[in-house]
């Protein structure tokens, strides 16, 4: 590239950005016109300081336990890091044109801790993770949208967007305790991670409170926390099968004075795990939950069930080193209360999730349950910042009756914008 050429990109670039940053403090972030579309910027930047104490009970390991100490090594763990919901910065576009309204999706979250799970010291040359968890497209009309890219899953993912540690931290683990892009919250002590996902989904319009969504999911592998654990390499699992997943929610009250609110909800995950070795083994589970508002107080209650859909996020651990899958089940319940005036919201939360051994397994240190229980204080200083304290305490207990415990002060600040 020429130096005439690079002073034109300069200009050109310096100039977008002035134009950018003019329009976005003008507007307050609103959304502005470029051409025929409505562009807007969103996210929310968090960080926290935890001190987690991570005790392995002295009685060994617990193979996939997210209680921090269930790989067997005593410790405290001192971090300032990004909490359960990424820090983010997502960009929308929106168009409508004869009937047909089009919309594009970019999402970038980058974390604050370069620690690393072997390590949990920082050091020199290390960097903070990052992902880009969303890519994708949408056209719809009156007949519903359709959705193309990457995108939250559908099963689990009303568990996770009710879960009242999204402000927060909830559950670290050994797997985050020394840093990386995000805390665990109750993924894995409650309900199964939705993750971030390939598909193609369609979302019906809504009917009276009523809509549903269905997608095909790119194919998803085998992976295990255990050693105990087939994954999708050693399974010889075929890279051809979709998965599918699919859910109908019921919205109620919110409108003319009602003082109830809420939703009700069931959904369904699918995938083969068909191998050449080992055909004809499939993956399968459902969920239902509620969320029921009155006035400043707000409940919720959240149940699922599988089998060979794995504990902590799908397919992990799901199946055992004969190539058999796994049951497994979790559930949890959940009050947050608003006082009136302060705004200030007091929340309380217990859940498990269960991992069954499969027909004819021995009993191992292979996790029998992962559960926490949490309180959290989340006080709104301004209409995007929130402070927020939370003490959670998780409990993982393996097959052969190893346990750890993990007891986590946590407290800091997420501003949305």
């Amino acid at each position: 590239m020429t130096t005439k050429q690079t002073k034109s990109w300069v200009t050109a670039l310096t100039g977008m950005i002035v134009l950018m940053v003019t329009s976005i403090n003008a507007q307050a972030f609103e959304s502005m016109k470029v051409g025929d579309w409505d562009v807007d910027f969103s996210g929310n930047i968090n960080g926290f300081f935890t001190n987690v104490d991570c005790d392995p009970n002295g009685n060994g390991v617990v193979a996939g336990g997210l209680a921090c100490g269930s790989n067997g090594t005593d410790r405290t763990v001192g971090s300032v890091q990004t909490g359960l919901l990424p820090s983010w910065f997502g960009f929308h576009a929106k168009h409508e044109s004869d009937n047909i309204t089009t919309e594009i999706n970019i999402g970038f979250q980058p974390g604050i801790d370069g620690g690393s799970q072997s390590n949990s010291l920082d050091g020199p040359l290390q960097n903070n993770s990052e992902n880009l968890r969303v890519v994708n497209l949408k056209f719809g009309s009156d007949w519903g949208t359709l959705m193309i890219g990457r995108d939250i899953g559908i099963f689990g993912s009303d568990a996770l967007l009710a879960d009242m540690t999204l402000l927060g931290v909830g559950t670290v683990s050994d797997l985050t305790a020394g840093g990386g892009n995000t805390t665990l919250g109750r993924i894995g002590v409650g309900y199964l991670y939705a993750d971030w996902k390939a598909q193609i989904q369609y979302s019906s319009p809504t009917w009276e409170g009523f809509s549903f969504a269905v997608a095909l999911v790119d194919p998803w592998g085998l992976a295990g926390l255990s050693g105990d654990s087939l994954n999708s390499g050693s399974f010889d699992q075929q890279a051809d099968t979709y998965g599918f997943e699919g859910k109908a929610v019921y919205k109620f009250g919110g409108a003319d004075g009602s003082t109830v609110s809420g939703k009700v909800w069931a959904s369904f995950i699918r995938q083969s795990l068909d191998s050449s070795s080992l055909p004809g083994q499939d993956a399968t589970g459902f969920d239902v939950g509620v969320k029921v508002g009155l006035n400043d107080l707000e409940l919720v209650g959240y149940f699922y069930s599988g089998d060979g859909i794995g504990t902590t996020g799908f397919l992990l651990d799901a199946v055992d080193l004969s190539g058999n899958t796994r049951d497994s089940d979790g559930f949890y319940v959940q009050g947050t209360y608003k006082f009136p005036g302060a705004g200030t919201k007091v929340g309380i939360s217990f859940g498990e999730s269960n991992l069954d051994l499969a027909a004819g397994e021995a009993a191992s240190t292979l996790v029998k349950t992962n559960e926490s229980f949490i309180i959290g204080l989340y006080h709104p200083l301004t209409s995007s910042l929130n402070l927020v304290l939370e003490y959670s305490n998780t409990e993982a207990t393996a097959h052969n009756g190893n346990s750890a415990d993990e007891n986590t002060i946590a407290i800091g600040a997420i501003l949305f914008y």
